[in-house]
């Protein structure tokens, strides 16, 4: 079936966004991040404020990433056999 990813294609797929303080990140399944930007407002933040708001913001997209994954995986995996 064209068109029909498979269980690893729909993994690698996931994708997950937070934003907050003109800052948002976009990680992958994996919580690594493939997009960042930044609004004026972002910039004119110190920068350990900065780093503090990437981090935190990575760390919420990296949950929701990983809460993505476990829904795909419900589809083909019994829930029993999910870790928790």
């Amino acid at each position: 079936m064209a068109g029909v990813m498979g269980l690893g294609e729909r993994l690698d797929a996931v994708r997950a966004e937070a934003s907050g303080r003109g800052v948002t990140v976009v990680v992958d399944l994996h919580g690594k991040p493939v997009d960042l930007a930044f609004t004026r407002e972002a910039l004119s933040l110190r920068p350990d404020d900065l780093a503090a708001v990437i981090r935190d913001l990575a760390a919420e997209a990296a949950t929701a990433a990983v809460t993505e994954a476990r829904s795909i995986l419900a589809d083909v995996v019994p829930s029993d056999l999910l870790p928790s």
